[in-house]
């Protein structure tokens, strides 16, 4: 590349990349030599681009389809796994403070409220202790459903 930078190289370029190039410029061109190089080197570039754009493979519209639905399906299951965890621990933790409350440990005034209130209900020992033990298997049973995936 020669040393001197002709003024109108940026116009140059402009054109070049505009795809046409006004008569008066590309005479300048044929007269100077820093825009004749600029020339023949962004010439040379832009049928790279035009020969790579032409060669790129484009999926058909059914392989595209088939990847978007794929993609949707594996959102949507990881979405559920992430709101069936959640349900998971909420269920956990309802059932360690009410195994707690049952226990009779020392916790916090609502929650002792809320323990009092099933005890007070009259549900019976025995159901009370079907709830307590389904409260604490069934995140267990939905963690082990999904790991079997």
């Amino acid at each position: 590349m020669t040393a001197a930078r002709c003024p109108r190289q940026d116009e140059l370029l402009d054109a070049l990349g505009r795809g046409f190039v006004p008569p008066e410029l590309r005479a300048h061109a044929g007269e100077c030599p820093s825009c004749a190089e600029l020339r023949v080197v962004v010439g040379a570039l832009l049928e790279e681009r035009v020969a790579a754009v032409a060669e790129a493979p484009v999926p058909h519209a059914g392989t595209m389809w088939w990847r978007m639905r794929l993609r949707e399906r594996r959102e949507a299951g990881a979405m559920a796994r992430r709101s069936l965890l959640v349900g998971q621990a909420m269920t956990l933790a309802t059932g360690l403070v009410l195994a707690l409350a049952a226990l009779g440990a020392e916790l916090t005034v609502g929650v002792r409220k809320l323990a009092s209130l099933l005890l007070a209900a009259d549900l019976g020992a025995p159901l009370l202790v079907v709830l307590g033990a389904w409260l604490l298997l069934a995140p267990l049973v939905g963690w082990l459903a999904i790991r079997q995936e």
